[in-house]
């Protein structure tokens, strides 16, 4: 799902975001309770080789940006629990055959 309307909303998106290895399809869900600085945040840590997740970035030094895709995943309503929100997420993932970061 690629929502990147919500660069352009006055209020925080809350919500999961992925970062997907679009080779394998194996991905990476995070909470967040702004999805824009999210993005922003996860782009420079990988581009700068600094990502807390090393699998994630020695995939993305050896693959490169142009494939991985970085997406709100799901938007959270209202003041809805983030990480049973990730859970749930998570789960349908791993019960999809989906491969997941740690």
């Amino acid at each position: 799902m690629q929502d990147y309307g919500i660069f352009s909303r006055p209020d925080k998106v809350r919500g999961i975001i992925s970062i997907r290895n679009l080779k394998t399809g194996r991905t990476l869900l995070e909470k967040t309770e702004d999805a824009v600085k999210a993005f922003r945040d996860e782009r420079f840590r990988l581009d700068l080789g600094m990502h807390p997740e090393a699998s994630l970035q020695a995939e993305y030094a050896s693959l490169g940006l142009e494939l991985f895709s970085i997406d709100l995943e799901t938007e959270a309503d209202g003041d809805e629990d983030l990480d049973a929100l990730l859970e749930r997420r998570k789960r349908a993932y791993r019960e999809k055959g989906t491969d997941l970061y740690s």
